[in-house]
């Protein structure tokens, strides 16, 4: 072996026992001290006797169809086109106002207010005024010679009975002249701007005064509106649906509507084809349901929820509603049976609430126990009194 040879082969053996740079270590962005998993969280046990004291009963999560109901936020409203504005035909002074208030019933042809009308404003009110009296005046003094001068030539048979009578016509004409006169003097100096008539304002239709916007003694613009008149022996109901619920809603369905109340009366309401309107700030469309004629159970505004059938899912998980509970953060669980005293906490996911049953979006699988009553008792016993 050459020099040369012996140097190569001592470099590769060199190179071959090297070893490379090892890679920087890098630490972790988060750290978890004593994490649980799910499948470890507190297995309550209980002896047969607390199990029968906290009245703790089970069921199976069941698997199938559910019938679905939707509710919807809703307002007891006037039958588009009952409500009737009374607005001023004309500009004028409210001189009589009816003691009516709001909630009153009124009858079809009821005097609701009288109206005196505005008289047109001219510049010289006043002087005009005055000069028609006195030219009324001189009219007068004139018809009175000249039926004075046809009384003479009369009595000495120059003149014709005819011409008396005309002059005599006139006369009485230049005298209701200056009377007319006088009382518009007497209008002007005490109201200007004030006619000498009344208008009489009716009720075109029964029902109760909604709205009184005018006082006696006001003076309003024409067309200012006076009085609300609506017709609560019909009512309607306007539910509001989350627009994207509204192809599992026929419009055909019958719904219900109750009271915010606990105890408030349920009715059954038709639909009705109502105008088209929605919110789209608050992604919903209106749908029209009619109530039975004098209706007693609802007030005209009054807030309500409508429930709708839509149509039902095929295949769900469900288990009754009181199997579920909250805790402080809001998390919904149910405990699962391990044995008859063992039951261990699990989280769920409620999709919805349908008459007193939850459908299941996540939880244990079908056919699975969960306690149906006494869950909260079992919480009570997990984490004790003040922790």
């Amino acid at each position: 072996m050459t020099r040369v040879t012996a140097l190569l082969v001592v470099s590769a053996t060199f190179f071959a026992c090297a070893k490379p740079d090892a890679a920087p270590e890098h630490s972790s962005p988060a750290h978890v001290e004593n994490p649980v998993h799910e499948g470890d969280l507190t297995l309550v046990r209980l002896d047969p006797a607390a199990v029968t004291r906290l009245g703790i009963e089970t069921v199976l999560v069941q698997e199938g169809p559910v019938s679905a109901t939707l509710e919807a936020s809703a307002e007891v409203i006037a039958v588009p086109g009952s409500a009737v504005l009374i607005s001023a035909p004309l500009a004028g002074q409210i001189r009589e106002l009816t003691e009516g208030v709001p909630g009153t019933s009124v009858e079809a042809g009821e005097v609701l207010a009288r109206l005196t009308p505005l008289a047109p404003a001219a510049r010289d009110t006043k002087a005009i005024a005055n000069r028609e009296v006195e030219s009324a005046k001189a009219d007068l003094i004139a018809a009175e010679l000249r039926l004075e001068r046809a009384e003479k030539l009369a009595e000495g048979r120059a003149g014709s009975q005819r011409a008396v009578e005309e002059a005599t016509a006139g006369r009485n004409t230049a005298a209701a002249a200056l009377r007319a006169a006088q009382a518009r003097s007497r209008t002007t100096r005490a109201t200007p701007l004030l006619s000498d008539v009344t208008m009489t304002v009716r009720a075109p239709a029964a029902g109760v005064l909604r709205s009184v916007t005018v006082a006696s003694g006001q003076s309003v613009a024409s067309g200012a509106p006076l009085f609300e008149i609506v017709d609560v022996d019909a009512l309607w109901i306007r539910a509001q649906f989350y627009a994207g619920d509204l192809t599992s809603v026929a419009s055909a369905t019958v719904a219900e509507v109750a009271g915010l109340g606990a105890t408030s009366a349920r009715r059954s309401v038709e639909p009705v084809p109502g105008p088209p309107t929605a919110t789209p700030a608050a992604n919903t469309v209106d749908r029209y349901y009619k109530l039975a004629a004098n209706e007693t159970a609802f007030a005209l505004g009054e807030r309500v929820i409508v429930s709708v059938p839509a149509e039902a899912e095929a295949s769900v998980r469900s288990i009754p509603a009181s199997a579920i509970f909250h805790d402080a953060n809001g998390t919904t669980w149910v405990y699962v049976c391990e044995s008859e005293t063992a039951f261990r906490r699990a989280p769920v996911d409620v999709a919805r609430t349908v008459e007193g049953v939850a459908v299941l979006g996540r939880g244990p699988a079908a056919g699975s126990c969960v306690v149906s009553v006494g869950a909260a008792e079992l919480f009570g016993t997990e984490f004790e009194p003040g922790h």
